[in-house]
């Protein structure tokens, strides 16, 4: 280590707190020049842009324009911090209204059955993590009263109902212990990345693959660098 190193003043409490102050306001800006930014509004009438419209603006992981690109990058840092990482769209809304009931395993912050009650669809959230921070920012339970049950628990306790899921925790086994517990005939619409992709286990997407019939899929907005789609299943064994 140099002198001059070995010399050089740590930044101060006020010098990181403005900077940090400085970041947020860029991170803020970002979102609100986003194509998400009127998402509150979205969930409170119960309704959201086509699908077409969003990637049109340039939510598609597609995108090959490089400002483009990290404008929406920053723009997704509020968004996961806020509501949670799925965007969602009318066709979304769409094809979940076509399945029974529903009950939402790892609701999170509940943004999508807020948006789903609102559109008139009978939907329940739960997490196992009902209230608080749970570890990526966004409040639990922010948008809607979140039931205190885990993945599986949610659904042995509500077996009437159809399941839905936006992005299993990528590396943990809580989504695959929900989808073992759903009985033969039911319903899955998940939210997610294909395997090797950031969302599940391998385990899952296997369970997925050998014990449900893929009935249908839907692209949905991305943010760039995401690949998440919409697919519903049915459980044949």
């Amino acid at each position: 280590m140099t002198a001059l190193a070995a010399g050089a003043q740590q930044p101060s409490e006020e010098t990181l707190r403005l900077a940090r102050a400085v970041y947020a306001g860029r991170l803020q800006a970002a979102f609100q020049r986003s194509p998400v930014a009127r998402i509150a509004d979205w969930i409170a009438a119960g309704q959201a842009p086509t699908a077409e419209s969003l990637r049109a603006a340039g939510l598609t992981t597609r995108s090959t324009d490089p400002e483009r690109v990290r404008e929406l990058r920053l723009a997704r840092k509020v968004f996961v911090r806020t509501w949670g990482f799925s965007i969602p769209c009318a066709e979304a809304i769409g094809v979940l209204s076509r399945l029974g009931p529903l009950v939402e395993i790892g609701a999170g912050s509940g943004y999508w059955t807020a948006l789903l009650r609102h559109a008139g669809l009978d939907a329940i959230a739960t997490d196992a993590a009902a209230t608080g921070n749970i570890g990526y920012g966004f409040e639990a339970g922010r948008f809607c009263p979140v039931e205190p049950l885990s993945g599986h628990a949610a659904v042995r306790a509500h077996p009437e109902r159809d399941v839905f899921c936006a992005w299993p925790t990528e590396g943990s086994p809580w989504a695959l212990a929900a989808v073992r517990a759903m009985p033969v005939g039911r319903r899955l619409a998940l939210i997610g990345e294909p395997r090797g992709g950031i969302t599940g286990t391998p385990g899952l997407h296997h369970f997925l693959e050998t014990r449900f019939q893929l009935l249908g899929a839907l692209a949905i907005p991305q943010f760039p660098r995401c690949a998440d789609q919409l697919s519903v299943y049915q459980r044949t064994r």
